[in-house]
């Protein structure tokens, strides 16, 4: 099984409304995104299922990345806006073989260390638009993961 840890892309300071879960992407954070995902499609990136916070950053983030990678539709996993690692995990385990997780800091970096490490732990942070993948050997489980590779943004834009 494969896990891929994708954070959203840059993001407005402020929503529309004023809350923080209706925070866009700005043109930039859809543009660089686009390029990013255009490196992760050239490594030959696809997946069973995209699950995505239901945050307006992550969801759009979501919904790029399942365009350029010709992938199936973004599904909302509420815990992805709450930072229940554990619940995540257990999600990813029922998902598929070649799953993407559409999320914030730091709960994506902390869910690396709970893959990896088997505890949640200061974590590996992402930066916007970057990207983890994690190996397992068969489903998800705490300290079952292999970190395969951390690519950040300006990496995965150099690979499109």
């Amino acid at each position: 099984m494969r896990l891929y840890l994708v954070r959203h892309g840059k993001a407005e300071d402020v929503g529309p409304d004023g809350t923080d879960g209706a925070r866009r992407l700005t043109e930039e954070g859809r543009r660089d995104f686009r390029r990013g995902a255009e490196g992760l499609a050239s490594l030959g990136v696809r997946f069973d299922r995209i699950l995505t916070s239901p945050l307006a950053r992550a969801r759009e983030t979501a919904e790029i990345l399942a365009d350029v990678v010709d992938g199936p539709a973004p599904e909302r996993l509420e815990a992805l806006a709450f930072g229940d690692e554990a619940e995540i995990l257990a999600a990813v385990a029922r998902a598929g073989e070649e799953v993407a997780l559409v999320g914030h800091e730091p709960t994506l970096g902390k869910l690396v260390s709970l893959a990896v490490c088997g505890r949640v732990g200061g974590g590996t942070p992402l930066r916007r638009g970057g990207v983890a993948c994690i190996d397992f050997a068969r489903n998800a489980a705490p300290g079952r993961g292999v970190l395969a590779w951390l690519l950040a943004p300006k990496q995965l834009r150099r690979l499109a």
